[in-house]
């Protein structure tokens, strides 16, 4: 049964699903700003370039599914980006419930080697200070959403290499995608 769970986690379909988990996350977020009004804040914009990070481990980790190795290396990258997901997703909720003051400005603390404000405003460019998130549903903020989408990324990534190091020693896997 590990060994299927290992070849699972190898599966071209397993980033697939990874990658339109991060994806619907992105359309989410774009959603509630231009159909709801609800603009984003600097940890808002850096929480979606996280997610974008996401999506391109994921298409990388699409291309390599097969190789045992890329497959852990992936993981570990997946597991690495759900906790820096997480630090930001957490602090986000500190300060809508005001368990820490923040002085949260109106620029994006992008590199300057990859401007993504400057790059795609319409998606990266901050509107509003921190300190407030919409309610989503059964009266969840979106700042606590986000803390549980970023447990779950930390702990798939941390089980499948968990999976692929315990039990995935065969090389063979499963492709979802092709006979």
């Amino acid at each position: 049964m590990f060994k299927l769970a290992a070849n699972l986690c190898r599966s071209t379909g397993y980033w697939f699903l990874i990658f339109l988990f991060a994806l619907s996350l992105e359309v989410i977020a774009l959603y509630f700003q231009y159909q709801l009004g609800y603009g984003p804040c600097v940890l808002c914009v850096e929480i979606r370039a996280i997610v974008g990070a996401i999506m391109l481990i994921a298409m990388l980790a699409m291309l390599f599914a097969n190789n045992r190795t890329m497959a852990n290396i992936f993981n570990i990258l997946l597991a690495a980006t759900g906790a820096f997901f997480y630090d930001k997703a957490d602090y986000l909720l500190r300060i809508e419930r005001n368990l820490v003051e923040s002085a949260c400005g109106f620029s994006a603390d992008f590199p300057n080697w990859m401007p993504l404000d400057k790059w795609l405003p319409s998606v990266f460019e901050p509107w509003e200070a921190c300190g407030y998130t919409p309610n989503l549903w059964f009266n969840i903020t979106m700042a606590e959403a986000l803390v549980y989408c970023s447990i779950f990324i930390f702990a798939l990534g941390s089980l499948a290499l968990l999976l692929n190091l315990v039990a995935g020693r065969r090389e063979h896997t499963l492709n979802l995608f092709n006979h």
